[in-house]
């Protein structure tokens, strides 16, 4: 088994390996807020329950002589996959062979299905839980280890859309970490309770879990937002009581409304009503939902509640706002652009503020940019970057993500 999954022999512990004091695989994952899943693939992996659908496969994948590898037909029967096959088994199938690596594709399963993240973990360690040679029950020895922690990382590297590329070097960095942290020479074996613990305990394995534990898609992020939509949309009818428009007080007074703001202070409220509120004091159904879209937005990207989003979680706010991913460079000018207080993040007001106050000339900077575009006869090179970056923030700003540029191009 060693021989046929283990690619390249390992230094041992008498070897110097110079990695660095902390984590790369930390320092990479860290930086992450959530991976957002966009590949059919990740999707369709993403909707498997850990308990009901994916322990079931690993169970008979184990009890069948847990085979190394599956071909296209072992592939689709094993996982149950009814369309995109050919797709789906390519996408692991990086070598062209026309066989995958059974463990990578359980990693996955595991790793990307709903479940509680203390029983994935046992799942992966039971599905790597090798008798060893001395006959312990219940451990695993270094190379075992090493091929658990590369078929976690190169099967959700292929799966899911990630910028950072954890190598082969920095797995056995954390696989050497996991035994060093129970003072286990690499001839020894780490038992269950001691992996678990390592893998909820050190920052970097945690990091990493977490990663995909919170993984969401797209449209499940689109589908939290028009949840909460929805359900202002029916406060304001409560409000007004067949009416148009609705004040101010009233609007203030709705414990239902406060509630679905979700842990707001009194200056964001008042603030969110004065911006709802019109020249004659009203609040009318369409200004109460343009100011409240932005927010429900970024409340939806905001991770731990804190009210701020850095450049990395405003990267996921401008993919869910726009449907398309966006550069760094977009990201990070785009942050300067509206962080007001110059703090380096963007609170929920700047970020409503900013689009709120764009609807007043959505039309104009719309055609403004378009005549830009189209008078853009010279390569994208050959241009000032803050032309670029000037058209992008303006016409996002201004169409909140209908009407948006992105390198020199329009797209709606």
């Amino acid at each position: 088994l060693k021989a046929a999954c283990l690619r390249s022999p390992r230094p041992r512990s008498s070897l110097f390996v110079p990695f660095p004091l902390h984590s790369p695989m930390g320092n990479k994952v860290f930086c992450h807020a959530r991976v957002i899943l966009t590949e059919d693939i990740a999707l369709n992996v993403k909707s498997s329950n850990l308990v009901r659908d994916v322990i079931p496969i690993v169970y008979k994948w184990r009890a069948d002589g847990a085979e190394l590898s599956f071909d296209l037909h072992e592939f689709k029967t094993t996982f149950d996959v009814v369309k995109g096959v050919e797709h789906q088994f390519s996408v692991f199938d990086t070598d062209a062979n026309g066989r995958v690596d059974a463990h990578e594709v359980m990693m996955v399963y595991i790793l990307l299905s709903s479940g509680d993240l203390g029983k994935k973990i046992e799942t992966v360690f039971e599905t790597f839980e090798f008798q060893g040679h001395d006959g312990d029950v219940g451990s695993i020895n270094f190379d075992e280890a090493m091929i658990m922690l590369e078929s976690c990382v190169r099967g959700v590297q292929k799966v899911c859309t990630v910028d950072f590329h954890i190598a082969e070097d920095e797995v056995y960095f954390h696989c050497k970490s996991l035994f060093d942290k129970y003072k286990t020479n690499h001839d020894g074996r780490i038992t269950r309770k001691e992996f678990c613990d390592w893998c909820q305990e050190d920052p970097s394995p945690k990091a990493f879990l977490s990663l995909f534990q919170l993984a969401q898609g797209l449209p499940d992020i689109n589908a939290m937002v028009q949840q909460v939509n929805l359900r202002q949309s029916q406060v304001f009818q409560m409000e007004a009581q067949g009416q148009l428009f609705i004040t101010p007080k009233e609007l203030m007074g709705s414990e239902e409304f406060r509630r679905l703001l979700r842990k707001s202070s009194d200056w964001e409220v008042d603030t969110l009503v004065r911006l709802m509120t019109d020249e004659s004091g009203r609040i009318g159904s369409d200004r109460f939902h343009s100011v409240l879209r932005p927010w429900n937005i970024f409340d939806a990207c905001d991770l731990n509640g804190d009210g701020d989003l850095d450049s990395k979680e405003m990267e996921i706010l401008l993919w869910v706002h726009m449907r398309v991913k966006p550069t760094q460079e977009f990201v990070r000018e785009f942050v300067q652009a509206i962080d007001g207080d110059n703090s380096g993040t963007v609170d929920r007001i700047e970020w409503v503020n900013a689009i709120v106050k764009s609807h007043g000339g959505i039309e104009e900077a719309a055609l403004k940019a378009s005549e830009r575009t189209k008078s853009m006869n010279t390569s994208r090179r050959s241009l000032p970057a803050s032309m670029h970056r000037h058209s992008a923030v303006e016409v996002l700003l201004a169409r909140e993500g209908h009407l948006v540029a992105l390198d020199g191009h329009l797209v709606h």
